[in-house]
């Protein structure tokens, strides 16, 4: 498939290099994202890989550059598109936000909405938003399939956040939901092709409310309507080899799923993966009922049942509190630490995964397509 992205033009049997303009700045300089694709000489589907929208976050970007070689383009049927840094303002700054615009990157992805008129009195749409709509078009116009790279708490195992796969509820709401249902089953495969530890998002109300729904892969799913997800690398700055090898692993896995390799699948090697026989969800649990200094008594990995003991709680004396020890409200497993051991009422000191009941499929809130009123 003859195609470019940006000044990057695909060339069967080869490796292409270009960069895609994102923000044009009043001094006159432009911040370019890079952009590598990577197209075998036979025909096939296009899997985009991407990376490097955080800037702290390093792993998925050294992920890219082993996938990405001469080697995989001689086995390709098909193409592959790598975006190593998505933010390459947050890149340059090692911060997770741009210095140029306020928010989390990660929640700028079209949303699918009408647009609304013009407010006077609103800020218009910003740059690096225009900016990544641009981008997506160009996700919906190529890609079959995608993944998006990110790193997160101290600690945490390699793991997949996937997302519920959301369908509009009107007149048509019987065939969007069958569509939205095939979909997901090939969401799962996806998933399962991969190979890393599986856990879903929040509930449709609070994916909404974090605005999800506009992160890379919250978008291209319910979208652009393309089986994806975000893949979290471990703990952030320093990439870990094991989980390093063990991506590009689950990536080529991946694009065998998606019959871009041929081959068997390779094995998941060097990294621990949960399966506790049921599907579980993120929690940011279990939080503390006072400030306290916690001494966290279960690694990433441990599977949980309600009523464990997860944290011991001592104040800054060393004196233990009276709720000490914290025990698990659920069952689940631990995702990950929360970063330090220092903690006041109610944050949470672990991430878990917790045992999920709810469908992976639903119909969006019936207000969300309708016009805010002024």
């Amino acid at each position: 498939m003859a195609f470019k992205i940006g000044t990057a033009q695909a060339k069967p049997g080869r490796i292409a290099y270009g960069t895609f303009d994102l923000v044009t700045f009043s001094t006159g300089g432009v911040d370019r994202i890079p952009v590598v694709i990577a197209q075998g000489k036979r025909p096939g589907p296009c899997f985009w890989f991407t990376a490097g929208m955080h800037g702290p976050e390093h792993s998925g970007l050294q992920v890219l550059h082993d996938l990405v070689t001469p080697a995989l383009v001689r086995e390709l049927r098909g193409t592959v598109v790598a975006i190593p840094a998505l933010s390459p303002a947050g890149l340059r700054t090692n911060q997770r936000v741009p210095y140029y615009a306020p928010g989390d990157p990660n929640r700028l992805f079209p949303d699918g909405k009408p647009k609304p008129k013009p407010d006077p009195d609103k800020d218009p749409t910003g740059d690096v938003e225009l900016g990544f709509a641009r981008l997506f078009k160009e996700i919906e116009r190529t890609a079959d399939a995608l993944i998006d790279l990110h790193n997160a708490w101290t600690g945490s195992l390699s793991f997949v956040y996937r997302d519920r796969v959301l369908y509009r509820s009107d007149k048509n709401a019987k065939a969007h939901k069958a569509a939205a249902q095939a979909l997901d089953r090939r969401l799962d495969g996806l998933c399962e092709a991969y190979g890393h530890s599986v856990v879903l998002e929040y509930p449709v109300g609070k994916y909404l409310d974090e605005k999800l729904h506009r992160s890379t892969s919250g978008a291209a799913l319910n979208l652009a309507r393309i089986p994806a997800f975000t893949a979290e690398l471990g703990c952030g700055h320093m990439p870990d080899p094991a989980i390093r090898k063990a991506c590009v692993a689950g990536q080529r896995n991946a694009l065998r799923w998606a019959k871009l390799l041929g081959g068997v699948f390779e094995p998941i090697r060097g990294i621990k993966v949960v399966n506790p026989g049921y599907r579980c969800r993120q929690r940011r649990c279990p939080r503390v009922p006072a400030p306290c200094i916690v001494k966290h008594l279960l690694e990433p990995g441990a599977t949980v049942k309600k009523g464990q003991p997860v944290l011991e709680m001592r104040d800054i004396w060393g004196r233990a509190l009276a709720q000490s020890p914290l025990r698990s409200e659920y069952d689940g497993w631990i995702v990950g630490r929360q970063h330090g051991i220092v903690f006041n009422s109610g944050q949470p000191a672990y991430v878990m995964a917790i045992k999920d009941d709810l469908p992976t499929v639903e119909p969006y809130p019936k207000s969300y397509f309708k016009p805010k009123k002024k």
